[in-house]
């Protein structure tokens, strides 16, 4: 029987609905995978699938642990329905991607599709694997929070997180992630109703895209009316996910002062800085109520003084700990806030949470401490890392590079509970991860396939 490629696998997986927290539709389909294949699985409340294969002759040896998670972030600028809905990809010059209409969900789509292109293959040589797909990893990782851990035996775990095929990811950040809220009245304003909006910056992953410069909507949209004296507002929104940098927002405010003026200069300002930014400022049809003055000031200040993006980096200029200011929301009774803090030093990560605290006070805003979410840290020794650099070089004929990555991965849940571990994050060629620009290539799947099914046959 001809073997099924990687990437056959990826475009099955694009046609399965899997927001994160909906991951019921894309356990099915892994159920039904491990059924054709006659391979032994479970499933468990959170929708974590584990799937074995058996080692083939001569190993004996203790199991090798393949991981991925199930979920994607849903990121689209028109209405999309992702729980109901697959990804509408399209190929181009061998890549995968979407034409800008959603995110294409190859993190970690590619990651899922090489392992089970290793399961579903008969031919290979390997020890026993024990294929761990777990859930919610892009929001709580819950997923990875919950799974028994009893269930797996394996000491080694390679997991196909990562993003670019020619590095090993060797070390990640852990993640604080906070939500701040302002619950508020509204009262009547006669004052003029005008709408200020932002779209068109790149976004992309709160870690990984972080020191790129690409904008943050919300932070924009605070400088921009920071000086506002007499602002009331009306409703404010910007960015989708809490690990996704925002590319839109919008603020419809009441105020009877000209901002024209200001508003150019700051269009010319931020268009000189981002190339693909719009903006529009524009009255609108005048709304009766609105945040009081007070709140709508405590508001914008702290947005204004809150840091966002990289505030710490190493000798060498990598980001150690950072933050990103990711969702704003207003509903009729509140408006909510979700910032994460990145940071693979807990003492600078506990600083800055607390400073997020200090300032939410000093702008009377209610602050919750909602999760925490261990890192790992660089292995000294590490038999499994050698060997995927040598199985690599000897493939390609090319070297591979050792990544710490400012990023929250699902090995610091592993490597808490696995001990000891030994553990890489490898993956597919990825680009514009977390944003409606995402590709993946498609040449890259087959060779991480054929890098990994190389490492599995030398394992002792």
């Amino acid at each position: 029987m001809k073997r099924k490629q990687a990437s056959t696998f990826f475009e099955e997986i694009l046609n399965v609905p899997r927001p994160s927290g909906a991951e019921d539709q894309i356990a099915g389909y892994l159920v039904h995978f491990a059924q054709m294949h006659n391979l032994s699985y479970e499933v468990d409340d959170y929708s974590n699938v584990i799937i074995k294969k058996e080692g083939t002759h001569p190993y004996i040896s203790e199991p090798v642990i393949l991981q991925a998670h199930t979920d994607m972030v849903c990121t689209s600028e028109e209405s999309y329905d992702f729980f109901k809905k697959g990804i509408p990809w399209t190929l181009k010059n061998g890549y995968y991607e979407t034409n800008g209409k959603t995110s294409l969900g190859g993190d970690n789509g590619a990651g899922m599709a090489v392992i089970l292109a290793i399961l579903a293959d008969p031919s290979l040589e390997h020890p026993p694997i024990e294929a761990v797909f777990t859930t919610q990893e892009e929001t709580t990782m819950n997923g990875a929070k919950n799974l028994n851990y009893k269930h797996l035996k394996g000491k080694r775990l390679i997991s196909l997180d990562g993003t670019e095929e020619e590095k090993i990811e060797v070390s990640c950040a852990g993640m604080a992630s906070m939500t701040i809220r302002l619950p508020y009245q509204t009262v009547s304003s006669d004052k003029n109703t005008y709408q200020l909006s932002l779209s068109g910056l790149l976004g992309g992953h709160s870690g990984v895209d972080i020191d790129k410069n690409r904008g943050n909507a919300i932070k924009i949209m605070a400088n921009m009316l920071k000086d506002l004296e007499d602002i009331e507002i009306v409703s404010i929104e910007g960015g989708s996910k809490e690990n996704v940098i925002p590319s839109d927002g919008k603020c419809i405010f009441k105020t009877n002062y000209d901002f024209s003026g200001e508003y150019q200069f700051f269009k010319k300002m931020y268009q000189s800085e981002y190339e693909t930014i719009h903006m529009d400022f524009r009255r609108v049809k005048s709304r009766q109520t609105a945040l009081r003055n007070k709140e709508s000031r405590n508001l914008i200040q702290f947005l204004y003084e809150i840091e966002d993006g990289v505030l710490r980096r190493n000798d060498v200029g990598f980001p150690i700990t950072s933050s990103n200011l990711g969702v704003l929301h207003s509903d009729e009774k509140e408006i909510k806030i979700e910032l994460s803090i990145r940071s693979s030093i807990v003492g600078y990560e506990d600083f800055y949470v607390s400073r997020v605290e200090r300032v939410s006070k000093k702008y009377h805003l209610k602050f919750v401490l909602e999760d925490k979410k261990p890192f790992f840290t660089f292995q000294e020794e590490s038999p499994l890392r050698q060997l995927l650099v040598d199985t690599y070089h000897q493939l390609f004929h090319k070297k591979i590079t050792l990544e710490d990555v400012h990023a929250g991965l699902e090995g610091g849940i592993f490597a808490n509970n696995i001990k000891p571990l030994d553990i890489c994050v490898i993956g597919v060629n990825l680009f514009h991860i977390h944003s409606i620009y995402e590709q993946a290539e498609k040449a890259s799947l087959e060779r991480v396939f054929t890098w990994l099914t190389e490492t599995l046959k030398k394992m002792p």
